[in-house]
């Protein structure tokens, strides 16, 4: 069975005590892990737990460890040994080959083809071939969008901090030609997106890859990402497009009892609030967003199940969709 974060730790850390020069006694040992689990932020550890450990370096990874005894109270490795130098087991190479086949329907990226192929040198490494299984997790299928072809260049650019010369042309425009230097690639609903800088520039831009017609390397020196941060770039956005006033805006919906449920249980963002909920099981829920294309869809797709309160203008934009949509039913 697979282990957790604190034994993985735990074991590192008494192999390194363990291998050392200095030996100690199993308090000594014991106060000295604990320590560094904390220092982790990790549990401190039981005897018991102690000495399931050893058992586990002894028995499962052969580690030659001298006990103690009333004669020598001491514990140490009375061989030269290292967890580094185990090879890699069956169950291990089985957890690798199933998180492959989860990477591989998530995306087209060659890396995650090369990787596939380490795992199975280490698989005809360690003499076993992980059985062929049914499937476990299906994702859900999607047409497969143009421009993931890029895909592969566009992150080892993102990677190795390389300015591009890209062809671009947006719907019902002229091809553009600009340098880009890009900082992030971004997925939404099987789209995807690069996020960079066209050189010079003050703010990002956010490139759809259907719409790139050609990608080619420039010698142009890289302009590192001052503009945002990757890693909380996108939190208060659905989809990747901001609205061109960038006002964040609380939103307040109220959703119907037949949709309550699904939506207290898949929330719509992770700022979602419960506000209220009423006699008939219907909701009152609170948003914080930009308000953008993505969002207003993803409301729209509600349908007559969720009403939006506030702000007035989103409501009032809504309302005019839904008569729109109506009219071409009349």
């Amino acid at each position: 069975m697979p282990k957790n974060k604190n034994f993985q730790l735990r074991i590192e850390i008494l192999d390194e005590l363990l291998s050392s020069l200095r030996r100690r006694n199993m308090l000594e040992l014991m106060d000295i892990l604990n320590e560094r689990l904390v220092e982790e932020g990790e549990s401190r550890i039981s005897r018991r737990t102690f000495y399931d450990d050893l058992n586990y370096l002894e028995n499962k990874l052969g580690a030659p460890i001298k006990r103690a005894t009333k004669v020598d109270p001491l514990i140490y490795y009375f061989e030269k040994f290292s967890i580094k130098n185990v090879p890699i087991d069956e169950e291990d190479v089985s957890l690798l080959r199933q998180a492959i086949e989860i990477l591989k329907k998530a995306t087209d990226l060659n890396i995650i083809k090369d990787i596939d192929d380490i795992v199975t040198k280490l698989e005809n490494k360690v003499h076993t071939n992980v059985p062929n299984r049914t499937t476990m997790i299906a994702f859900e299928e999607h047409t497969k969008a143009l421009g993931q072809e890029h895909l592969d260049d566009l992150f080892n650019a993102v990677l190795n901090k390389c300015a591009l010369k890209i062809s671009y042309q947006p719907f019902g425009k002229e091809i553009r030609e600009w340098i880009i230097h890009p900082y992030l690639l971004k997925e939404y609903r099987n789209r995807w997106y690069v996020i960079g800088r066209i050189s010079g520039a003050a703010f990002p831009v956010h490139l759809a890859l259907d719409r790139i017609k050609k990608l080619s390397n420039c010698m142009d020196s890289f302009e590192e990402n001052n503009l945002f941060d990757p890693n909380t770039y996108f939190n208060d956005l659905i989809g990747v497009s901001y609205p061109d006033n960038k006002v964040l805006e609380t939103i307040i919906l109220k959703v119907s009892k037949e949709s309550a449920d699904y939506i207290l249980t898949k929330p719509i963002h992770r700022s979602q609030q419960l506000l209220k909920k009423y006699a008939d099981d219907s909701i009152k829920i609170q948003i914080t967003l930009f308000i953008n294309f993505e969002l207003k869809a993803h409301l729209l797709s509600y349908g007559p199940k969720l009403e939006v309160l506030e702000p007035e203008s989103l409501r009032l934009t809504l309302k005019h969709l839904y008569n729109q949509g109506h009219e071409l039913y009349l």
